[in-house]
């Protein structure tokens, strides 16, 4: 199981939590997790089941709901919301060049930091993305000076400055979201304009 799928169904787990498997999994489907995190939906039990072995969720209760089948509900154990902390924090504070899945994550789980922490990730992103697009600018000089690097080349580079101009634009725009006190974060009172109770 991957980093990312942990983090995905621990920090499910934690916003909606006593929760099941079937939940999670319908869910996460409306977050399109499938496209931009490669985490497959069947592959949800298998986190759930590996998790609780690893201490980091806990069977809250068995489930029945008519005919249906038994439903195992899970919690977070203190070590599960540890390590999901963890996580979180080794993937929101990385800017990758050519994928957007850190950013990604944090607009899933943002709720789960103070509003000061999120700010201070989404400053430290602004300049992180600043550094990429200059590096990116050196990499198409060197295509261009390259003698057996094909010239079309530098449009990876091009593509990857363009997206990444566009992230640091949503970032901005969301920066002044959070100082002028939109959602709810760990320890405020929720919001009115946001549905997560943290």
């Amino acid at each position: 199981m991957s980093n990312l799928t942990r983090l995905m169904v621990l920090g499910a787990v934690h916003q909606f939590q006593p929760v099941h498997g079937y939940f999670l999994r319908q869910e996460l489907i409306t977050w399109h997790v499938d496209e931009w995190a490669n985490v497959n939906p069947g592959s949800i039990y298998n986190a759930l089941s590996s998790l609780k072995k690893d201490g980091y969720v806990e069977e809250h209760c068995i489930e029945t709901q008519g005919k249906r089948p038994e439903r195992t509900v899970y919690k977070m154990t203190p070590e599960g919301n540890v390590e999901f902390i963890r996580l979180l924090r080794k993937v929101i504070w990385t800017v990758d060049a050519f994928d957007t899945k850190s950013g990604m994550v944090l607009t899933s789980f943002m709720f789960a930091l103070s509003r000061q922490e999120v700010i201070e990730v989404l400053e430290h992103r602004v300049r992180e993305i600043d550094a990429r697009v200059k590096a990116n600018g050196y990499h198409v000089e060197d295509v261009v000076q390259s003698e057996t690097t094909p010239l079309y080349v530098r449009e990876i580079f091009e593509l990857s400055t363009t997206r990444l101009k566009g992230e640091k634009e949503w970032t901005e725009a969301l920066l002044q979201r959070l100082h002028d006190g939109e959602y709810s974060f760990a320890g405020e009172e929720p919001s009115r304009r946001g549905r997560h109770q943290p």
